[in-house]
């Protein structure tokens, strides 16, 4: 009689092996999104980006009214416009047509960049919804099937985005 290469159990036990694979494989598929990672880190980076940004311009604003105010500008007034970040507050006071016409544009000018940088921020804040349903869904559909990968992952999304500003 003729020995073949693969006799039958051979083959059965090779059949199993690729399908407990292939399951493996497609229980790691599902537990790990990588997409849905790298968006959280994306929305994360955006957000530190903004917030700096938004810092950058009224430290830089404030500096530069600090030393163009009129020595004769109100203290409480001068308190006030240095830590408002808020050109539409500054300009509600009679006291910021006393500065002259450089700072008042820098103020305007300001303001009109911090509106685009709300806008901006408005987006992004939509942007996160969106994700944030999505998350849910991945993590609501993984628990169904596995309740410690769906923590785990929930987890390593935590972990990643509170890493993106420092």
């Amino acid at each position: 009689m003729k020995k073949h290469l693969f006799s039958v159990p051979r083959l059965v036990l090779l059949g199993v092996l690729f399908a407990l694979l292939a399951c493996d494989s497609s229980i790691h598929s599902e537990t790990d999104n990588p997409d849905l990672l790298r968006q959280a880190l994306e929305l994360e980076r955006r957000h530190c980006q903004l917030q700096a940004s938004i810092d950058s311009l009224w430290d830089t604003t404030s500096d530069q009214l600090a030393t163009a105010m009129p020595a004769e500008f109100p203290a409480i007034d001068r308190a006030i416009f240095l830590k408002a970040r808020n050109a539409d507050h500054m300009r509600m006071f009679m006291s910021f047509k006393q500065l002259d016409h450089k700072s008042q544009t820098l103020v305007n000018k300001a303001g009109e960049y911090d509106k685009i940088l709300a806008e901006k921020v408005h987006i992004l804040l939509v942007e996160r919804r969106i994700f944030e349903r999505q998350k849910n869904q991945f993590l609501q559909q993984l628990a169904q099937k596995d309740l410690a990968e769906s923590r785990n992952f929930a987890q390593k999304i935590r972990r990643a985005s509170t890493q993106v500003c420092l």
